[in-house]
């Protein structure tokens, strides 16, 4: 006789018919008993979902400046720094993002030969979203037109307004409360490589250096919210 078959007789003697039923009796009750509140559960949730009330979201927004010009040489690879406890950030705001435009003093001129400049935001302790798809850190232009960077501070924060779901204001507001986000301070790289006049040498020094303007522009916000009708 199989293994198998002596388990199974085992099992429906008269002796054991009883407890074999009632561990079958049981198992179902248990898997019925389960699958009931995994129903329940899906039902609580649609029901919570389609019952949540929706709020827009918007966001007043404020902005500060900073500048400064330096002056490179040719060849010169110069770090300058923006202290961004420096802003007046009002009550109840946040920074969200930082803007660097970076402009050289040429335009091209008579010369039509723009120098070539490279700004970089370098990645330091500064509380932001290093690694956000948004934030683009690196520039380079050699035409006279201006270097645009972008930080995004706080996660998320695009200025635009958005539509999400939650249970009562509080909830809808927490992603927009948090603390932490833009505290250290800015660090801007700048490269300058002096291109002379239709490629020609410059024998008597007439270019060799380049004025550079940079002009942080901080943006600050407050969300505020409405229930969506």
């Amino acid at each position: 006789m199989s293994e198998e078959q002596t388990i199974r007789n085992v099992l429906m003697t008269k002796e054991s018919r009883i407890p074999t039923l009632g561990a079958y009796t049981l198992t179902l009750l248990l898997l019925v008993t389960t699958v009931g509140d995994f129903v329940g559960d899906l039902r609580t949730t649609a029901e919570f979902t389609s019952n949540t009330p929706e709020w827009n979201i918007t966001f007043e927004i404020q902005n500060q400046s900073l500048q400064t010009v330096e002056t490179l040489q040719d060849d010169e690879t110069r770090n300058v720094l923006f202290e961004l406890s420096e802003i007046d950030v009002p009550e109840g705001y946040t920074i969200g993002s930082i803007d660097v435009t970076i402009t050289s003093e040429e335009d091209g001129g008579v010369s039509v030969q723009c120098d070539s400049i490279a700004g970089d935001i370098i990645e330091n302790d500064l509380t932001a979203q290093w690694n956000d798809p948004a934030s683009n850190l690196s520039g380079q232009d050699s035409s006279c037109v201006p270097i645009e960077l972008h930080l995004r501070v706080y996660p998320n924060f695009d200025g635009q307004s958005t539509v999400i779901s939650a249970v009562n204001e509080f909830q809808a507001l927490e992603p927009w409360t948090e603390t932490g986000w833009g505290v250290g301070v800015l660090s801007v790289d700048l490269e300058l490589d002096v291109n002379t006049p239709l490629g020609f040498a410059d024998p008597i020094g007439l270019d060799t250096d380049e004025e550079i303007t940079v002009d942080v522009t901080v943006t600050m916000f407050k969300a505020s919210l409405s229930l969506v009708e």
